[in-house]
């Protein structure tokens, strides 16, 4: 059995049958000569051509779009003239006509500037001639009060291709805005992760110097966690590049995990020899009803607060991570919205300093923020009147 041939698309054959009828009615009007022959030719050329240019410039073929549009504008010309010299009855050739219209919006609407002026220069030219082939106006209906009706199509067509130039260039723009926004973000993301395993592994490994030779047992435990630890940000880093290598049509869905099961994750994994952390819920809070982007927030600042701690807090012994809800200050329980406020404090003593081998960047404070501040939230950083340091945000959940 024969292979069988992929079906047309509905597009393909409503442009096709729009294109075979202006053909059809040029090859009922005109004589059976030589010139009626050419004029017929001559619209099945400029067709083609129009047909082919989309192909050509999703190529990047720019120059060839150029000659076809000059061959096109050539063979119409040469048409014209032809036709001027004969006693045919008088057509412009309705598939010709349609071709150069449609070859010209196409050219001012993709074409780079110097391709541009030499396509678009004589296909306008050959449609505006072919007035001089076209019946009286006056003979056509609703045609009879206008005047210079093909040069008005030529130009209208061009300023067709121009606005949807302009209207292509500021979807491009708003492109580019999304994209731009997406890779600060991706920026942010990237600066937590690493400096949130690679703290963990550095902090554990100059621990481990300490109790290598007095400890053993602690020492290997040490090691077994920065090994954890540096496999879990291999695969961190991993699910990141596949984000940013894979296409939107391509993509595997991720698996999505709850938020509080990502920072509960955090905390456990946190404590290091002569550290405890934990995790209190307050009852109001309600992870569900968070939006995307409040729960990728207070992901961020636990993260970025236990990687604080491990950075600046050598004498903290404790970690607390809180998390409460409350009404909007001023709405009032009637007001619908409630505020979620997330603390993380340590206990550490005296002056906070950078542990050795550790520069203060701050990019990971700028970068949370900015997101708080997205939210409407407010973000406070400082040491508690009872000592120790807090990590505080207060953000609207809506």
């Amino acid at each position: 059995m024969p292979p069988s041939l992929p079906r047309p698309a509905p597009e393909a054959a409503a442009v096709a049958g729009v294109c075979a009828l202006p053909v059809v009615l040029d090859a009922g009007v005109v004589s059976r000569s030589g010139v009626g022959l050419a004029v017929v030719a001559s619209g099945v050329l400029a067709l083609g051509v129009a047909a082919a240019v989309p192909t050509a410039y999703r190529a990047g073929r720019q120059w060839t779009v150029c000659a076809l549009s000059v061959t096109a504008a050539a063979v119409s010309l040469l048409t014209t003239s032809l036709v001027e010299r004969t006693v045919l009855q008088r057509t412009p050739g309705w598939a010709e006509l349609l071709g150069l219209l449609v070859l010209l919006c196409l050219v001012c609407r993709y074409g780079r500037p110097l391709p541009l002026t030499v396509a678009a220069v004589p296909t306008a030219v050959a449609a505006m001639l072919l007035d001089g082939r076209a019946p009286v106006l006056s003979d056509l209906p609703l045609l009879d009060g206008v005047d210079r009706l093909f040069t008005l199509l030529a130009v209208g067509f061009a300023l067709l291709g121009g606005y949807l130039r302009t209207e292509d260039g500021r979807r491009r723009a708003a492109a580019d805005r999304v994209r731009q926004s997406e890779r600060l973000d991706l920026a942010r993301d990237l600066h937590d992760h690493v400096a949130h395993y690679v703290t963990a592994m550095v902090v554990q490994a100059q621990a481990g110097e300490y109790t290598a030779g007095r400890d053993p047992g602690t020492a290997r435990e040490l090691f077994s966690n920065i090994e954890r630890t540096g496999q879990e940000g291999l695969v961190a880093m991993g699910r990141m590049v596949r984000l940013l290598r894979e296409t939107g049509d391509r993509a595997a869905p991720a698996p999505v995990t709850p938020v509080l099961t990502t920072i509960e994750n955090l905390v456990h994994r946190f404590p290091t020899t002569g550290q405890h952390a934990w995790l209190d819920v307050a009852d109001g809070v309600d992870s569900a009803a968070w939006s995307p982007a409040l729960a990728k927030t207070v992901e961020r600042l636990v993260q970025e607060g236990l990687t604080n701690v491990r950075k600046h807090a050598r004498t903290a012994t404790t970690v607390h991570v809180l998390m409460e809800g409350g009404a909007e200050s001023g709405g009032g329980a009637e007001s619908g919205h409630s505020r979620l406020t997330v603390r993380v404090r340590d206990n550490a003593t005296g002056p906070q300093r950078v542990r050795g081998r550790f520069r203060h960047s701050g990019f990971g404070m700028i970068g949370l923020s900015e997101r708080v501040a997205e939210l409407g939230g407010e973000l406070t950083s400082g040491p508690m009147p009872e000592g120790g340091w807090e990590l505080a945000a207060s953000i609207p959940v809506k």
